[in-house]
């Protein structure tokens, strides 16, 4: 019996909770066990912070870096492990390498972006492994360059399967086989030239159901700090219920809609191989978790409400007046595509195409310059994008009351909208 095991950045933010991470891998105790960790805390928008303050040359920079590196170094303090002294050298080493990092030369953004944000899972899984081995485990710590082989497709790599499933062998199978526990760091790869690759935002869970399907694991567990998957999001919405279940179809759409349940690729290899997904209460690790699998028999039980803020509506017509056609819509998603903008929804009509995308100052500056020659331009912001899924004719009249309705969407399943 194998388990995957990940563990968010909100679950080790603290020593109290490193403790409690500690105990729950003991009370789940089962031998082989792998265990995939994300940045701590907030540390990776920390890191994306730093970036910006680099690009900019704002003075600020030094700052806020030696805040990000008390914050780790506090919070090893705070464990009172031993080992600390081996461990608190480490990483002010790792620290210095990303000072080093940030003035670096890149061949552009997005592998910038790849290598400084990066250091939040390097540091993290060391914190982590050096705690474990604090408390007597015998642990493994395996870098996941060296494990998850990716393309060259900065901040959202695709994993390349042969050499991702050949590495694991080599490199997790023997410590699996000497009893030994794996920590390795979500959201990471490396392509071929060994540059560090990142799975898209919140890619954790990827890497844990890549790691689970190669293994061919008996099950993968995500802890959070909620007790599983809600049909809403629980601080947005009080009378939020549980979801006991969901097929691995539902989930899909979920994830695909924005809903925080899973990173939307991680389900696919789990299904490929039958394999469920319990989400759990890191809080109250034995109370009855969500469980994703073959059985659907509960999807359209419970609608869901999904929210994204901070939404753009960019709005395109062609300035010679001709229909919206496909060497029209070639251009646009060419635009998108190499900005990274993922799309969240879109429409077009005879002369217009519109389009809606999660508000970034650099990347919608970048698309309107290098549209604004061929096309009529608008753009609405601070939009919220609401997806109902399973809806009613009354929860659609709830949420759009007193809004205006910029964009709507249907099928027999699911409604968006785009409200202000």
């Amino acid at each position: 019996m194998l388990r995957v095991f990940k563990f968010g950045g909100a679950l080790l933010s603290s020593a109290e909770n490193l403790k409690h991470l500690y105990a729950v891998i003991t009370e789940f105790s089962c031998q082989p066990m792998v265990v995939v960790v994300s940045a701590i805390g907030k540390t990776t928008n920390a890191l994306e912070n730093l970036l910006r303050l680099k690009i900019k040359n704002d003075p600020a920079l030094p700052s806020e870096y030696f805040n990000l590196k008390s914050f780790h170094l506090n919070l090893i303090r705070e464990l009172k492990m031993s080992g600390e002294e081996e461990l608190m050298p480490a990483v002010e080493n790792i620290f210095r390498d990303l000072w080093d990092s940030l003035h670096d030369e890149y061949g552009d953004y997005y592998e910038a972006y790849d290598s400084i944000v990066s250091y939040g899972e390097k540091i993290s899984s060391l914190i982590v492994s050096t705690y474990l081995r604090s408390r007597k485990e015998v642990v493994r710590e395996i870098p996941a360059g060296e494990i998850i082989k990716t393309d060259s497709n900065f901040t959202n790599a695709s994993v390349i399967w042969n050499l991702t499933e050949k590495n694991v062998k080599e490199k997790i199978l023997p410590a699996i086989n000497n009893h030994e526990l794996v920590v390795t760091q979500g959201f990471l790869g490396a392509d071929c030239n060994g540059k560090t690759t990142t799975l898209g935002r919140e890619g954790s869970d990827f890497t844990a159901a890549v790691l689970a399907n190669v293994l061919d694991a008996t099950e993968i567990i995500i802890w959070k700090d909620v007790p599983g998957i809600m049909n809403a999001d629980p601080k947005k919405f009080k009378n939020a219920v549980k979801l006991e279940k969901l097929s691995y179809h539902e989930a899909i759409e979920l994830a695909f809609y924005g809903a925080k349940v899973v990173h939307p690729k991680t389900i696919q290899p789990l299904k490929d191989k039958k394999i469920p997904l319990q989400v759990r209460y890191f809080f109250k690790p034995f109370i009855s978790p969500t469980v994703i699998s073959e059985d659907g028999s509960e999807d359209e039980k419970i609608h869901k409400i999904i929210i994204k803020e901070n939404q753009v509506l960019l709005s395109l017509s062609s300035k010679n007046l001709d229909f919206i056609a496909e060497n029209h819509l070639s251009e646009i998603f060419k635009t998108l595509t190499d900005n990274k903008v993922h799309v969240n929804v879109m429409q077009n009509s005879a002369v217009s195409f519109s389009v809606s995308f999660d508000f970034d100052e650099i990347k919608l500056e970048s698309v309107i310059n290098e549209l604004k020659d061929n096309f009529f331009i608008k753009y609405n912001k601070d939009l919220q994008l609401l997806t109902l899924r399973h809806y009613t004719p009354s929860l659609i009249e709830k949420f759009i009351s007193g809004k205006t309705v910029f964009l709507e969407q249907k099928n027999r399943t699911t409604v968006q909208m785009l409200l202000k």
